[in-house]
């Protein structure tokens, strides 16, 4: 049988060889990629903590600049109603009276203001020191994970080098007639795999059932057999 034939699991060999080779490939290929939707997902994490962190330090100065004008604004009524002790006339009095009146709206206005930016302070500071704590320690495990498949990378880049150098020993081992078979089906399918094994009359690379004829030449002949469905190099284990 064609199957235990020393040529034969060369060929094989070289099958699954370039199989694992053509996989390698499409990883290293994509491998950037996936690097660069990391790098998004670690942006955008990083994002949130730096959003966060302005939201509280935004308020925080609103704060500031609030307690400088009610400040202000305090001093002003202070002095006004110092100069009130001073004036003589009515209509002089009245008017520093209503210049107060008119301050300690303001100031009403803005301390209001005031204690709502207070709340908010409040859970923008606890919403940012979330986003430094379990976001950033999240940000710290995916920036692992991208450093880990960097490293995968350039591991698979030197796996695929001693395969292909591989790849070229084992071809000069293959009988030249099974390997310019192989080479035929590998360019006419239009994916691997290129040999499959035959499982209940069935090719187990496009999963049609084969003809007896085919059944018969992988049992019987030592000569390479294709699928009358698909042209991959057919075989049974046995």
């Amino acid at each position: 049988m064609l199957f235990q034939d020393a040529d034969f699991q060369k060929l094989l060999l070289l099958h699954s060889r370039d199989r694992r080779c053509q996989k390698l490939h499409l990883e290293v290929k994509e491998l950037p990629q996936e690097v660069a939707r990391m790098e998004e997902k670690i942006a955008v994490e990083k994002k949130s903590v730096e959003l966060a962190l302005a939201e509280w330090k935004g308020l925080e100065s609103q704060n500031n600049s609030l307690e400088k004008e009610i400040l202000s604004m305090n001093d002003l009524v202070n002095k006004q109603r110092n100069r009130q002790l001073e004036v003589k006339k009515n209509e002089e009095y009245q008017a520093l009276e209503n210049e107060i009146v008119n301050l300690l709206s303001k100031i009403e206005e803005r301390e209001n203001e005031q204690i709502e930016i207070l709340l908010k302070i409040d859970g923008a500071r606890e919403t940012a020191e979330v986003a430094q704590g379990k976001i950033s320690q999240r940000v710290a495990e995916m920036e692992k994970q991208r450093d880990e498949r960097r490293d995968q990378g350039e591991e698979k880049k030197s796996e695929l080098i001693d395969l292909e150098k591989e790849i070229e020993e084992t071809r000069k081992e293959v009988e030249p007639s099974f390997l310019s078979t192989y080479d035929r089906v590998a360019t006419i399918v239009s994916r691997p795999p290129y040999m499959a094994p035959i499982s209940d009359q069935k090719c187990s690379g496009c999963h049609l059932r084969v003809s007896n004829d085919v059944v018969s030449s992988v049992l019987v002949e030592k000569k390479i057999t294709q699928c009358d469905q698909c042209g991959r190099i057919v075989y049974v284990e046995r």
